[in-house]
């Protein structure tokens, strides 16, 4: 097949566009002229933007399958935030259905959209969003935005971790020097993905999952939920992370809540005066207080789809980030 990614420059980008390139299919990437295209070898590039609505015709009018993962990520502060990721999509979803014979749409959203859970009630595909946080909102937003243009499949991951991330690299950081910071005094679990895994995913929503029609109102319809079985405290993911660096003591600190509220609105007034994302803002305070983050992908695993073990995911990730700093 021809398949069309959006973001695929990004982190998770680059993963799916190196997944479809070896299971054979043919890929565009839609990327600015400007982005950095190391590790798209083998794609054809196809400069544009979602906020174009002229180039998103031009960039679906070959594709079989469009998988849509740009987005704007850690500034919710910013007005762009709304608009690249809900207006984004809206303009992708009106241009595939704009086709004669529209191509799939699969749009990855996230676990925010649906909102954090008790630690033994996994979200699933059957019960109602209740987003906490503004990052979960647009997300949820732009879910909306593609369902009421055209026949859309959404999957929702949770933590997405691996090769080429700098999201979860201040865990693998910490964790190689013993120590693991967890944010409150509660023991929240969460559910995570390696981002090969999560590209293996889209593939397999692509080609075997279902399409939920524009304006229906079954809310599990086309919808997807990726993860790992395990959901691990965020302690004991520390713990998790440090053994595939071969630390088997990992000291876990505990932080008050008001000295992570202080350090994330810190942080997130410098990355308001530079303009730059940050890693941690009053909105991931929010979430990462908020609850257990878990999911149950048995809806995806019904397709044929399954992870890989976890550990030996850690121990690869780990791998890419310390090896050319060691050699």
């Amino acid at each position: 097949m021809r398949a069309l990614v959006t973001g695929a420059s990004g982190f998770i980008g680059r993963h799916l566009v190196k997944v479809l390139l070896e299971a054979g299919h043919s890929v565009d990437a839609l990327v600015r002229s400007s982005s950095n295209r190391d590790g798209l070898e083998g794609a054809r590039p196809v400069v544009g933007d979602i906020l174009d609505p002229s180039s998103l015709a031009k960039a679906v009018e070959n594709a079989e399958v469009v998988f849509h993962l740009a987005s704007l990520l850690k500034m919710p502060w910013a007005p762009a935030f709304q608009t690249v990721n809900t207006e984004g999509t809206r303009n992708l979803a009106q241009a595939v259905a704009a086709r004669t014979s529209p191509p799939v749409l699969v749009v990855v959203s996230s676990l925010a959209a649906a909102g954090p859970s008790l630690p033994d009630d996994p979200r699933d595909e059957g019960r109602p969003p209740q987003p906490i946080s503004i990052y979960g909102r647009v997300k949820l937003d732009a879910e909306q935005a593609a369902l009421v243009e055209a026949p859309v499949s959404i999957v929702r991951p949770p933590m997405v971790f691996g090769e080429g991330d700098r999201s979860v690299f201040p865990i693998f950081r910490t964790t190689r020097h013993g120590l693991h910071l967890v944010p409150n005094f509660a023991d929240h679990h969460v559910s995570l993905i390696h981002a090969t895994d999560l590209a293996r995913a889209l593939l397999q929503v692509a080609l075997h999952g279902e399409r939920r029609p524009a304006h229906t109102t079954d809310p599990g319809l086309g919808l997807y939920y990726a993860a790992a079985r395990a959901q691990p405290t965020y302690a004991e993911l520390g713990r998790l992370i440090g053994r595939a660096q071969g630390k088997e003591r990992i000291r876990i600190l505990r932080l008050p809540g008001p000295i992570t509220a202080t350090v994330a609105t810190l942080s997130e007034g410098l990355g308001r005066l530079r303009d730059r994302p940050t890693f941690l803002n009053r909105d991931k305070w929010r979430e990462a207080n908020a609850g257990s983050w878990i999911c149950s992908a048995a809806k995806l695993e019904a397709l044929g789809w399954a992870h890989s073990p976890l550990e030996e995911r850690m121990i690869a990730t780990a791998r890419s980030y310390f090896s050319a700093a060691e050699a």
